[in-house]
């Protein structure tokens, strides 16, 4: 664990206040070991310690596989599954140099020598492949092609994954006979720091001509449903969302913001059935095609994370499905 843990807004020091370091490192919470530089926003840290031994129980890595960890961090992880499998079978990668040194000195310590390599993740390692096991510990929108290809045919590939409406779900997909591509299901509700390259951005437009209505759902079904928001996530993948909860609107509600770059919605929370509780611009009516979503989501029964999977093909495609692969979500 590192020396600084940052936590409630601020940096706690081992050499300064061991006390209230040794409770954290020692608790079952995620634990921020960096932040973006001039933000508070976290750039790596120390997972939740059951979240990590549910995701090494879906990993089920046995003797003699060689596993790519992607996202080394403080490289507990790392540690882990050397001891399991011994650190000749573990690559790690890492995108930031400093935090792969401090890694690697970190488990070299413990007499731990996996290999820990800097680079961009999401490329893999070409070098150490095939592995039999993947292990992401950063959430993806997209599985790139190239960890798929360098995974023998039955590997898992375990990944937390998310939309910019809903982050999200950990994936478990097994690579196919003929490895172009991975299927499998949704088998834990997690949240994890984005890929750096693949953080949500909804850029910047313009909000004209717009358009006011009713709701026909409340937006509080939305917000508070993680499963109802990661399935219309899925089904609306380029949507990005906020929940709002302040009273600045005129009606002191708050709202629930949803765009896509180009076009724009939001719903007043309170008062979600008023005449112009939803305001709408741009080609799209995004709250429409949310409401749709929603209502695919209760007709099909009000689905959990463990109906919903996934399969990517290593030709880029991303298929979202419902209690089996060919039950594609439309």
């Amino acid at each position: 664990m590192p020396t600084r843990i940052y936590h409630d807004g601020e940096w706690i020091d081992r050499a300064t206040g061991p006390s209230r370091w040794s409770e954290l490192a020692c608790s079952d919470l995620p634990l921020v070991t960096q932040l973006y530089e001039g933000t508070d926003t976290p750039s790596s840290s120390s997972s939740m310690p059951t979240v990590v031994a549910t995701m090494l129980r879906h990993l089920d890595a046995a003797d003699g596989m060689r596993v790519l960890e992607v996202g080394t961090g403080t490289g507990w992880t790392a540690g882990l599954l050397s001891r399991r499998l011994g650190a000749v079978n573990v690559v790690s990668i890492e995108v930031d140099a400093a935090l792969a040194a401090d890694a690697r000195a970190r488990l070299g310590a413990l007499g731990l020598r996996p290999r820990v390599v800097v680079g961009d993740g999401m490329l893999g390692h070409p070098a150490g492949a095939p592995f039999q096991r993947l292990h992401l510990t950063a959430a993806v929108q997209q599985l790139p092609a190239a960890l798929i290809e360098q995974c023998e045919p039955g590997a898992v590939i375990l990944a937390p994954y998310g939309t910019a409406f809903c982050n999200g779900a950990l994936a478990r997909l097994t690579v196919a006979a003929d490895g172009k591509s991975a299927s499998g299901p949704f088998v834990a509700d997690v949240a994890f720091m984005w890929v750096r390259n693949q953080r949500p951005c909804s850029g910047a437009f313009d909000i004209e001509d717009v358009r006011y209505s009713r709701s026909e759902i409340d937006p509080a079904t939305i917000a508070d449903n993680t499963d109802a928001s990661f399935a219309i996530g899925l089904r609306m993948p380029y949507l990005f969302r906020q929940s709002i909860w302040a009273s600045y609107d005129r009606y002191g509600t708050g709202r629930f913001e949803i765009w896509d770059g180009v076009s724009y919605a939001h719903c007043r929370l309170a008062d979600w059935q008023g005449e112009h509780a939803v305001s709408q611009s741009g080609p799209r009516n995004l709250w429409d095609e949310v409401t749709a979503a929603y209502r695919w989501w209760q007709r099909h029964g009000g689905p959990d994370l463990s109906r919903l999977g996934l399969t990517v093909t290593t030709a880029g495609e991303h298929r979202a499905w419902l209690d089996d692969p060919n039950h594609v979500m439309r």
